[in-house]
């Protein structure tokens, strides 16, 4: 897989985690809600240390990436404040509502605008490339992920 195939896998993973996390009946929310944000912090460092560092030499997706890393970092932060709260909870709940507004609003950006702008940056030999590193890179950022404290 290239790196637009790679990245979209797992956008297409954390957006089905996501949709799992917020149904209210769902057994086990707390349990998907860990699993999604190890994936979701390992996508996102992964992300900017291969694919956006790639495109920061190229000016027409510099725009591009620093809104995204500017996403990244308010999409982390209201994981870390959710995995800080009783998932029971209707503050939690309506975070959770915020958290997942931003994030399909950012994937979504990422796949329509970003990729179009890559694709003309990144030869298909390059971007192949980089979807091996992005894999390589990303196995082991989960395997170095500690379990998360729980609130």
């Amino acid at each position: 897989m290239d790196i637009f195939d790679r990245i979209k896998h797992d956008h297409d993973t954390l957006r089905a985690l996501l949709e799992r996390i917020e149904d209210p009946g769902a057994d086990n929310r707390r349990a998907t809600f860990e699993e999604f944000q190890r994936e979701l912090w390992a996508h996102g460092k992964v992300e900017e240390a291969v694919f956006y560092a790639a495109l920061a030499r190229h000016k027409d997706a510099r725009a591009e990436t620093m809104e995204g890393l500017n996403e990244h970092h308010m999409i982390n932060g209201l994981a870390e404040e959710l995995n800080a709260m009783p998932a029971d909870s209707g503050a939690w709940t309506a975070k959770l509502q915020v958290l997942g507004e931003l994030l399909r609003h950012h994937l979504d950006e990422e796949e329509e605008e970003l990729f179009e702008e890559a694709r003309e940056a990144l030869p298909d030999e390059r971007a192949g490339e980089l979807g091996r590193l992005f894999d390589e890179r990303k196995t082991h950022a989960l395997a170095a992920l500690a379990p998360l404290p729980r609130a």
